[in-house]
């Protein structure tokens, strides 16, 4: 069992707004885990986190902190850019790793990982935090027992409210997400060499995550167009997908919701079988199945406080290494996320049909 007493011992690398908005708030009141040391190369930051909950061990280079701490786990909430060259460092020590979505920008990285985390034995864990609400794995669970049938078709919409985040203007969303540690740096959704893209690496990961790990699909070939409006990144993707069982299906995305609306942001899933259809409906918290033979079955509702539970992963990382769970957000559906987005972000560009073994 790891660490003592049935604790696990965990490092986090990102000292960022979202470690302190989600991560750290999460290991720091879960009695499993012990919040070891920190590391970021900002000594400011170090401070701000480190004093905020309690972490006295500092580090402004990670690798030192993965060489001088007794670690059983990682969290990395860092920029998208760096997600490889970090993971691949902790997964080489054998840790077990929650790695922040996207895991990574290209799909022989994500392979790489992935391949790397089962030779060491330790847990990989993508932050998707929508696979541990009880009502989208009671879907997944009816769709796999081919309560749908064969399925045909998918289609999903996500309009999210992150364009600020994309003009470089991060504080826009301060009075919405109420941070009061640290804040996203303004270069961390802006710039495309250090995120790897706007709406897709950002949002469409999200959706495209959920969109598999209910369906089980596998992405083969990828039609894309994106959009950037005015800014460096792209605002607003459409990408067409056609899948392993010859399903096919379509995910649209902006990230123009303004902040004066950020109670009627979208996450949307129409899924479609020979045997019946399924709505979901992620942020009102409803889903309805409705059966060929018309029986529409009605999961119970997901409460508000309920419907994005950003503790979740973290978390989960430590119940894997205590040997509690099996992995709900596991490496290789982050490999098949990066696959569908490296096809797309590669179909958009060169104006083709992307296949994904070709990645």
């Amino acid at each position: 069992m790891a660490g003592e007493a049935g604790r696990a011992r965990i490092g986090i690398i990102g000292t960022g707004w979202w470690s302190t908005y989600a991560h750290l708030p999460s290991l720091t009141q879960y009695p499993a885990a012990e919040v070891v040391a920190l590391a970021d190369p900002s000594e400011e930051r170090l401070r701000q986190a480190g004093d905020a909950f309690g972490v006295a061990r500092r580090h402004t280079d990670y690798r030192e902190m993965l060489d001088g701490e007794r670690l059983d786990g990682v969290v990395v909430a860092t920029p998208h850019a760096t997600h490889y060259a970090i993971a691949r460092e902790v997964l080489g020590r054998g840790l077990g790793l929650m790695l922040e979505k996207p895991m990574v920008l290209r799909a022989r990285e994500a392979r790489e990982l992935n391949e790397l985390a089962g030779r060491q034995g330790v847990p990989l864990v993508i932050g998707y935090p929508y696979h541990f609400i009880p009502q989208h794995r009671q879907l997944r669970d009816r769709i796999a027992a081919g309560r749908l049938g064969q399925l045909q078709l998918v289609d999903n919409l996500f309009a999210s409210m992150v364009l600020e985040y994309y003009r470089a203007n991060p504080q826009a969303y301060q009075p919405v997400f109420q941070w009061d540690i640290t804040g996203p740096a303004s270069t961390t959704y802006s710039e495309p060499d250090v995120a790897g893209g706007g709406q897709g690496q950002l949002q469409v990961t999200h959706a495209a995550a959920l969109l598999l790990w209910l369906t089980g699909l596998r992405p083969l070939e990828v039609a894309a167009f994106m959009e950037r409006f005015d800014i460096k990144v792209d605002l607003c993707d459409a990408i067409g997908v056609r899948f392993d069982n010859r399903a096919v299906g379509t995910l649209a995305s902006t990230g123009g919701i303004p902040a004066a609306q950020s109670g009627h942001q979208q996450l949307e899933y129409r899924i479609y079988g020979g045997e019946g259809y399924a709505l979901l409906d992620a942020m009102a918290g409803t889903c309805s199945i409705h059966y060929n033979d018309g029986t529409i079955e009605t999961l119970d509702e997901v409460p508000p406080d309920q419907r994005y539970p950003k503790e979740a992963t973290s978390r989960h990382l430590v119940d894997l290494l205590l040997g509690r769970d099996e992995n709900r957000s596991s490496g290789e559906l982050g490999v098949r996320v990066v696959e569908l987005l490296d096809a797309a972000y590669r179909s958009a560009t060169e104006r083709r049909i992307v296949r994904v073994d070709e990645l």
